[in-house]
């Protein structure tokens, strides 16, 4: 009887079996979620942001935030400088003008012709050429001008003797007469005579005849006369060539106009100049000239147009357009907000952190990132398993004879006083788990005596056996199995590791005629002896039996919990994997089975 098995059991040492797969499969699932955690984008955004939100630039930032105001900030000292200028004579004033109808009305009538015509002839009246223009025209008169003196001068010719008598003769019938009888026959009759008679006295009496006649009397008479000669002496000379002269200028229209115009008294009054003084003077009684003029000069139009390019109001129109802007308004309100670090980005991120933290992916990655638990895992990696689901055996893991026999003789054989012989297979079973069927059956097969070797022979039952062979070895690592222990003491069933041969072996588990741990060997008289831990008081169940092999020595667990340590020299090789059942007495019913639900082995990484 085993006390240590008892007591392990007594104390609960030994868990349940359910309890440690459910474990393990839930720590497989975590194991797998925390790798597919570790490396997924939402771990190392949760870690991007764990590490600002615990940064000292976010404390500060926050501690900024949190120690803002309204009173004493930037913002406060653009509202109180916009009110005072607000508030300012100059500035209220200056909107008063603006856009007032007023000031439309000056602008409108400031750009009126009235006014330019104004403005024009206020300048020509006070600082133009009106003057000049009034003391110009004022001072044209006739006495002393050139129309007097011509007109003077033609007055003086026209009474003077030889201009007289020239109109009086030029063109006359007298004139032209004394000219006619010059061409006559009569005179030229006498002109001949008077060169001829003298030696002829008819001739001469015709001339003295023609002397007395009154025409030619007459015309000597005018030709003697002083008028003629004065005519002559007047025909062609410079005073009448001045005269016509001055006739033709003094009779003209222009000067009669010019002599007029010198002569009257009001001429000023009939001026350009005045002209524009009179209009200057009617519209500087225009309502839209005096409304100007006075707006102008008005004191709230002065201040408009100082205040107008002034620095106080191109700082009130920027203050405006800061404080009404919704830039300054959601500032202002952010500043006197007492809840304003809530509604930052930077709380955001945090409260984001601080649920993401409760995400549960999350807080299962930091619940093992430093732990221990997952230790096998990174540790261990699986280098063979068969849960048995399949319903036919996997032949790529498994041969259904002990490695030897195999390899000798091609099938199973049993040893003298063996009551059950390994069949083909026929009794593995397979689907949910692995069952190896003891059955009562008559079988041939075939037994190893010496020195005969392999005799055929009848057996009463029949078992199985399954080998891992050439498919895998176990160097150092670690098997474990799910193996019902419901020992029958007729039976022999074992799950073990062996080289070659079944002994020496190192026993998982081995229940039936003997329950124990441990190890069989092969003494000097070949007989088997054993090493271990009797395993009797174990309770009937499933269990996880475990071997860590580690070079010579050896460490078993049952469920988790570590039970014997041995150590053997011999079995310091790499090992097969073997499960069997051997008929070792006559059973009482036909048939049973050993089950194993699964197995699998591990190597260090």
């Amino acid at each position: 009887m085993s006390f240590k098995i008892f007591s392990l059991q007594l104390t609960g040492k030994i868990k349940s079996v359910d309890v440690i797969e459910k474990k393990r499969k839930q720590l497989a699932d975590d194991y797998a979620a925390f790798l597919k955690t570790e490396s997924s984008e939402e771990l190392k955004g949760f870690l991007e942001l764990e590490a600002y939100v615990q940064s000292a630039d976010f404390k500060t930032k926050k501690q900024e935030t949190e120690n803002l105001s309204f009173k004493g900030s930037e913002e406060e000292k653009q509202l109180k400088e916009f009110q005072r200028l607000q508030k300012s004579a100059r500035i209220k004033n200056y909107f008063k003008a603006e856009g007032s109808s007023d000031l439309v009305r000056y602008q409108k009538d400031k750009e009126s012709q009235k006014l330019a015509d104004y403005y024009a002839l206020e300048h020509y009246v006070k600082e133009g050429d009106f003057e000049k223009d009034k003391r110009e025209v004022k001072s044209r008169t006739f006495k002393g001008s050139s129309e007097e003196k011509h007109l003077s001068e033609f007055k003086k010719l026209d009474k003077s003797a030889g201009i007289k008598t020239f109109k009086e003769l030029d063109g006359s019938e007298k004139l032209k007469n004394h000219k006619a009888f010059e061409n006559s026959d009569k005179f030229k009759r006498y002109n001949e005579l008077k060169t001829t008679a003298e030696n002829d006295k008819e001739k001469r009496k015709e001339f003295k005849a023609l002397s007395k006649d009154q025409a030619v009397k007459n015309y000597f008479r005018f030709e003697k006369s002083k008028k003629l000669k004065l005519y002559h002496e007047i025909t062609g000379s410079h005073n009448l060539t001045r005269y016509k002269e001055l006739k033709e200028l003094v009779n003209s229209d222009d000067f009669k106009k010019k002599v007029a115009y010198l002569k009257d008294k009001k001429k000023f009054e009939k001026s350009e100049a005045y002209k524009k003084f009179t209009e200057y003077k009617k519209l500087s009684s225009d309502t839209v000239v005096t409304f100007v003029l006075k707006y102008e000069k008005s004191k709230l139009y002065k201040n408009y147009l100082d205040v107008k390019e002034s620095f106080d109001l191109k700082r009130y129109n920027e203050l405006k357009e800061i404080i009404e802007s919704e830039e300054y308004k959601k500032q202002k309100a952010w500043l006197e907000d007492k809840k304003r670090w809530e509604k930052t980005e930077d709380y955001k991120k945090y409260k984001q952190y601080e649920s993401d933290k409760k995400n549960p992916e999350f807080v299962r990655y930091f619940k093992y990132k430093d732990s221990a638990d997952f230790d096998f895992f990174k540790n261990w990696d699986v280098v063979f398993e068969d849960s048995f689901t399949d319903k036919k055996l996997d032949e790529k893991k498994w041969i259904v004879s002990s490695s030897t026999a195999s390899k000798t003789l091609g099938q199973s054989y049993a040893m003298p006083g063996d009551l059950s012989i390994f069949t083909n297979g026929a009794n593995i079973q397979t689907g949910n788990k692995l069952s190896i069927q003891v059955k009562k059956e008559t079988k041939q097969g075939m037994v190893w005596q010496m020195p005969a070797g392999f005799v055929p022979t009848d057996f009463d039952y029949t078992s199985g056996m399954i080998c891992s062979g050439e498919n895998f070895k176990l160097d150092d690592g670690i098997v474990e199995a799910k193996i019902k222990f419901n020992p029958v003491k007729q039976v022999a069933s074992s799950f073990y590791l062996s080289a070659e041969n079944n002994v020496p072996r190192v026993n998982l588990v081995e229940m039936g005629a003997k329950n124990m741990l441990g190890i069989y060997t092969m003494n000097g008289n070949g007989k088997i002896g054993s090493e271990g831990l009797e395993i009797n008081n174990l309770k009937k169940g499933d269990y996880i039996f475990t071997i860590e092999k580690s070079g010579a020595n050896f460490t078993w667990k049952i469920n988790e919990l570590e039970v014997l340590q041995l150590s053997n020299n011999e079995l310091n090789d790499a090992l097969l994997l073997n499960a069997s059942s051997l008929v070792v007495e006559p059973l009482t019913g036909g048939s049973t089975n050993f089950e194993v639900e699964w197995v699998k082995c591990y190597k260090k990484k």
